[in-house]
């Protein structure tokens, strides 16, 4: 069953919204965003493996990963 997650909007821009999780919501922060998915954690531990192994690759911007 889904845990409710009470969040506060600290700062609110055009392009951004900033939100406060406390401590005792950031498990369920974590889960709402994906971030304990297993595909998320595979990719996670490939790109750990990768860094070990120095198979980076140099970027200037992180938009050059979807264009």
């Amino acid at each position: 069953m889904a845990r409710t997650m009470q969040a506060k909007i600290t700062r609110r821009t055009k392009e951004r919204l900033h939100i406060e999780v406390t401590k005792e919501n950031f498990e369920a922060f974590c889960d709402s965003v994906g971030l304990y998915r297993p595909e998320f954690l595979e990719a996670l531990e490939a790109s750990e493996r990768d860094h070990r192994a120095e198979r980076v690759t140099k970027r200037k911007s992180l938009r050059a990963l979807i264009d």
